[in-house]
């Protein structure tokens, strides 16, 4: 059985693939290196992302919000 990837995970993932580092990405969409930091931070702690960062995120990575979130496996809706 497969688990669901978690929103950390897939932000983290999508950076990687980009050969992004935080501070790169913060630069690329005006969120703080801090705040991305704790978007992907994987502790047990789910800081809430704002809608405003997810749609920034998902424009950026040019995948759907409900693929961020988990929601589908589709990139794109």
């Amino acid at each position: 059985m497969k688990t669901r990837i978690s929103v950390q995970e897939r932000l983290k993932d999508l950076r990687v693939e980009r050969g992004l580092n935080l501070e790169e990405l913060a630069q690329e969409t005006g969120i703080s290196k801090s705040a991305l930091g704790s978007y992907e931070n994987d502790n047990d702690e789910y800081k809430d992302i704002s809608r405003g960062s997810l749609l920034k995120l998902a424009s950026f990575y040019q995948v759907s919000v409900d693929f961020l979130v988990g929601l589908t496996n589709c990139r794109r809706s």
